[in-house]
């Protein structure tokens, strides 16, 4: 018997670098999973996180990433 294919552990690409903003969050859905991809100022590299606070399940794409940590930030919560 045959495992069934698994789309959610496979690598896919998400969006041609020089689409994402390096000040800003952007969002996008990929297999009906809604995403956020961001860059800290610390990193070299991009992060991509579900697309939601885990508090109140505040979009994140719509939040901002902090000057002083660098950290993303949500709109709803700071």
């Amino acid at each position: 018997m045959t495992d069934k294919f698994n789309f959610f552990q496979q690598w896919y690409p998400l969006l041609p670098i020089e689409d994402l903003a390096l000040d800003k969050p952007t969002s996008v859905t990929l297999l009906g999973l809604r995403l956020v991809i961001w860059k800290p100022k610390s990193s070299q590299s991009f992060r991509v996180f579900l697309d939601q606070c885990p508090h109140r399940l505040a979009p994140l794409s719509e939040g901002r990433i902090d000057n002083k940590t660098g950290n993303l930030m949500c709109s709803y919560h700071g």
